[in-house]
């Protein structure tokens, strides 16, 4: 095709439908070859098919109207074989064939209204067979999704309309709604307000003529599910600066009116602000765009406004943005703490457009509602003498309206200028003094988004963490990630304006804390420090050429200074903080050279804490790094970690096997056994041979359960006697004592690698075991001693003592066929232990 189609032949256009033909059976099939046979026709369609491709073969242009030429008639062809294919089709089309016919939709893209007609139809015939049931129809709504992105919303609902029979109350097609809400994108605001709208209230109507309730309920919750497009036909409107003045008429009275519709007004309002904003502001807004829908993650479809249509768009928004702001922060006032985080994105986006005096104003207006000015407007000062705040009847109700007013305050910050600024800041420093944890979350809160919004003076900085650190933080984790929040912004700004020791002092400040709550705080609490951290990092790591030191090297200088300190404590919290770095950035490890000598050389003291620390960064190092990049610190690595292979407590050697696992996986065993002491070579022969256990214990261990099952089966075994269980019992009762002080001075579950040597006792015990066995194994033992040998050599495999003894199948058989006769009393051993022999 690709030959005939280079060569300006029109044979490419009479075989293109021959070869999806061709194609077509396979696209049903199973595994690799529908992927392969759906690859090949994408590519196909997508070479052939594109509009550039068919408005330049040849000297005859492409019309949508006429299909006379012969490209049209090859494009008919063509999707008359996929309308052929779907009617033919035994249910619903595979995967792989509506993803063709997805790409078809976007080849053609306006001529589909055309040609690929039929085929919406057809796939409108399929989901109305499959809505309501149990089968899974996902794909086909990705499909019909495609249709409307490329056709669409208005041309499709003309092919597929949704409609009401307002004398049987009867609707056809109300199945689209849902596609629509995931799928509408570069629509109008004028087809919701003249279609969509009238069409919902049709079904409101209708729900109060029917006398049914069931069906009234339903009509009504159609009703609502219309009413809710609204965000979709928001996104990337393309007639903002046009209709958005009507469309807030609308806006108003679904706010006034109907409360049901509150949410999707507020989703609304944030995808009209946030997607114009990303075009004139694209950092500053693209975290808080909302208009990323289905098409544009499935289909990387991502139609944008010019800069020019976007400034148009923000006036026509703040031409109406103070009556909306007059609606929305009343309902802020009345509602419910939980149902706020929507509404504040509302508030906060339509404040980032709106002049900064009618803010102003608005919000002088809260504090004087609230009793929060004197007589001369000022801010109430917080005090222990104000009778305001601290009067015993009205104090927790005045806390509250602080609460309340610090949130539309954090609201309002993106758009402020400098003096409300500063009114803010002075609210929200001033509402430290507050003895209610609720209130300092809120300062919290309000800080933070000025501190990312607004530069100040480092003294100012310098001030703020004072404070901050000055306040005993609470223990309530909502309570520490807001302070968390806001020491996030302080640490990034103070890092980045001077290299001063006096900043860098106070970035000390928040450091300490950090380290702390990495080592002394609850699991919760430890999590946000880690976020934290990981949070600044991130921050200073997109910042470029701000000082000759970058801020993220001087982040890491910092932490490493804390390696030189007196306690072991903040030592270990040090090496915690910097592992957290580490395996979020790899390259720390090779961008700062002194980074793992320093950390390596600590495993040199005898403080447990640290031991501990430093094992753990180097699992977290070895595990990140790749192969080649840790080739450099192989030796290094092993020459620091081995001598601890040899010391069980706190768990030292399993730390250190599974850290020469990794390096063994990665770096292969004979670099690694190059690079170890020879006094430690019987250490890494464990370790691999551990390593080697494991992978063969599966197929082991099925093929021993099989023997042992056949043997549990024979013909010459049975349960005791009732005789049998009475000595069986005064048995057990007689070993308690001794099986406890025989396990006391075996290795623990928690030390699994435990060197069989470490103890005289334990090598004797294991080869009394292995002996054990052997008579075990031959069946002349009492039911007692076999009980007794269970549960020792459970231990023995708990503690990671391998057993070297095995059974032959001669000795399994005599196992199997020889039963204990009775059970006799257990003879005296003399030694420290007591056992059966």
């Amino acid at each position: 095709m690709d030959s005939l189609y280079t060569r300006q032949s029109s044979l490419w256009i009479k075989n293109l439908p021959l070869v999806c033909t061709s194609l077509m059976g396979l696209l049903n099939l199973e595994g690799n070859t529908a992927v392969q046979a759906s690859s090949i026709l994408k590519d196909v369609l997508k070479h052939h098919l594109g509009p550039q491709s068919l408005t330049s073969s040849g000297d005859q242009r492409f019309d949508n109207c006429s299909q006379e030429n012969m490209e049209g008639n090859a494009v008919n062809s063509t999707c008359a074989v996929f309308e052929n294919a779907i009617s033919a089709a035994a249910g619903i089309p595979t995967e792989h064939f509506v993803s063709v016919i997805s790409v078809l939709f976007f080849e053609l893209g306006e001529h589909s209204v055309v040609f690929m007609r039929n085929i919406v139809l057809k796939l409108a015939e399929l989901m109305i067979q499959t809505s309501g049931g149990n089968v899974n129809n996902e794909h086909l709504q990705k499909c019909i999704g495609s249709a409307i992105i490329v056709m669409g919303v208005e041309r499709f609902l003309e092919i597929v309309p949704i409609t009401l029979d307002e004398r049987s109350f009867a609707y056809s097609n109300i199945w689209l709604v849902p596609i629509l809400k995931r799928y509408v994108t570069g629509s109008s605001l004028a087809y919701y307000m003249e279609h969509i709208v009238p069409l919902a209230k049709s079904f409101k109507k209708a729900s109060r003529k029917v006398k049914k309730t069931r069906i009234s309920e339903d009509l009504l919750t159609r009703a609502h599910e219309l009413w809710g497009l609204l965000p979709s036909f928001c996104r990337h409107a393309n007639d903002t600066h046009q209709n958005f003045a009507s469309l807030s008429d609308v806006l108003v009275s679904f706010l006034k009116k109907q409360p049901s519709m509150h949410e999707n007004v507020f989703m609304a309002l944030q995808v009209l602000v946030n997607e114009n904003k990303a075009v004139l502001i694209p950092k500053k807004s693209e975290s808080n765009c909302h208009a990323v829908c289905d098409s544009e993650l499935e289909f990387g479809v991502q139609p944008a406004y010019s800069k020019k249509a976007a400034t148009r768009n923000i006036k026509s928004l703040a031409s109406c943005s103070r009556q909306l702001l007059s609606i929305l922060s009343d309902l802020f006032i009345a509602s419910q703490p939980e149902m706020r985080f929507s509404l504040k994105g509302a508030i906060g986006c339509l404040a980032s457009i709106t002049d900064s005096s009618v803010i102003k104003e608005m919000f002088l207006s809260f504090l004087d509602k609230f009793k929060f000015t004197d007589c001369e407007g000022n801010i109430e000062m917080l005090t222990s003498d104000s009778g305001v705040l601290d009067s015993k009847l009205g104090k927790m109700e005045n806390y509250s309206k602080r609460c309340l007013i610090l949130e539309i305050a954090s609201c309002l910050v993106e758009g402020a200028k400098d003096d409300l600024i500063e009114l803010i800041y002075n609210l929200a420093v001033q509402s430290f003094q507050a003895t209610d944890e609720s209130v300092h979350c809120e300062a919290y809160n309000t800080l933070s988004k000025i501190l990312e919004d607004h530069a100040f003076s480092s003294s100012r900085y310098t001030e703020l963490i004072d404070l901050l650190i000055s306040l005993k933080p609470s223990t309530d984790i909502v309570y520490l990630r807001s302070r968390y929040t806001c020491f996030h912004s302080l640490m990034v700004r103070t890092m980045k304006i001077s290299l001063e020791e006096d900043e860098n002092s106070k970035a000390f400040l928040i450091l300490n804390e950090i380290i702390l709550t990495l080592k002394d705080g609850s699991d919760e609490a430890r999590k946000a420090a880690y976020d934290l951290l990981l949070n600044i990092s991130s921050s200073l790591r997109d910042t470029s050429g701000v000082d000759p030191i970058e801020p993220y090297q001087k982040l890491v200088n910092m932490i490493m200074g804390y390696l030189s300190g007196s306690s072991p404590h903040i030592k270990s919290g040090a090496v915690s903080a910097l592992s957290v770095l580490v395996y979020k950035d790899t390259n720390l490890c090779l961008s700062v050279p002194e980074l793992v000598p320093s950390f390596l050389s600590l495993l040199q003291t005898k403080d447990v804490e640290i031991i501990k620390a430093v094992l753990g960064f180097v699992k977290v190092m070895v595990s990140s790094l790749q192969a080649n990049e840790l080739q450099q610190f192989v030796s290094d690595i092993i020459t620091a970690i081995v001598p601890w292979s040899s010391v069980s407590r706190h768990h030292f050697r399993s730390k250190v096997t599974v850290i020469f696992e990794i390096l063994l996986r990665k770096c292969s065993s004979a670099a690694v056994k190059r690079v170890t002491p020879e006094k430690y070579h019987s250490f890494l022969k464990t370790v691999l041979e551990n390593r080697h256990g494991k992978s063969s214990e599966t197929t082991s261990n099925g093929t021993e359960n099989m023997r042992e099952d056949s043997s549990a089966k024979g013909p010459n075994s049975r349960k005791p006697k009732s005789s049998d269980t009475q000595g069986i019992t005064l048995v057990k009762h007689k070993k308690r004592k001794r099986d406890k002080k025989f396990e006391s001075d075996l290795p623990s579950e928690n030390e699994p690698h435990e060197s069989i040597t470490t103890s005289n006792h334990g090598l004797r015990l294991v080869k009394r075991s292995r002996h054990s066995s052997d008579r075990n194994s031959n069946g002349g033992k009492e039911e007692g001693s076999k009980m007794f040998k269970k549960s020792r050599h459970k231990s023995l495999i708990e503690s990671g003592v391998k057993r070297k003894v095995k059974l032959t199948n001669t000795e399994k058989n005599k196992a199997a066929t020889h039963a204990p006769k009775r059970v006799s009393k257990p003879e005296t051993f003399k030694g420290k232990f007591k056992r059966n022999l």
